[in-house]
């Protein structure tokens, strides 16, 4: 029988609590953490806070399609960023590739929410976070063909 997920047991390490300051960027400045913790790989356990403006992305079905595609969703005003979770992986060059996912309200209290960027976060006041180091795993983030969106593959070390 051949499973319906993909999974590998990994070892927990430290975990890093803090807050990202004004204008730094809400993946970048994650990214930042786990360089000057020498953290190579980690679970976004929480994050929170607000930020200058949001882009993310949301799947979405285009007009007389049949399946989804992960469309841009720009918000150029301050919002509270309620909630992300996810995890700092490395891309297929070896560079970070961090996923991310998490909801935002905007000054009406209208909730949105989806995949952020990297680069188009800016923190406007502060974002707390916790992130815990994973060990023995490799998690690589790459082009899936059954899905034709990037993924991410887990592997023991």
């Amino acid at each position: 029988m051949n499973p319906l997920f993909h999974a590998v047991e990994a070892r927990g390490g430290r975990i890093v609590v803090g807050r990202l300051l004004p204008t730094a960027d809400l993946i970048g400045g994650l990214e930042e953490v786990c360089d000057n913790h020498d953290m190579r790989f980690a679970a976004i356990l929480f994050a929170y806070g607000s930020l200058s403006s949001a882009s993310f992305k949301t799947l979405q079905v285009p007009p007389g399609e049949e399946r989804a595609i992960l469309t841009p969703l720009v918000i150029n005003d301050r919002v509270e960023f309620m909630g992300g979770q996810g995890l700092v992986c490395r891309g297929e060059e070896g560079g970070r590739e961090t996923h991310l996912h998490g909801s935002v309200a905007d000054g009406s209290g209208a909730v949105k929410g989806g995949h952020f960027m990297k680069g188009e976060n800016p923190i406007y006041n502060n974002l707390d976070f916790a992130l815990t180091e994973l060990h023995d795993v490799d998690l690589i983030r790459r082009f899936d063909e059954d899905t034709q969106t990037v993924e991410m593959e887990v592997f023991s070390t």
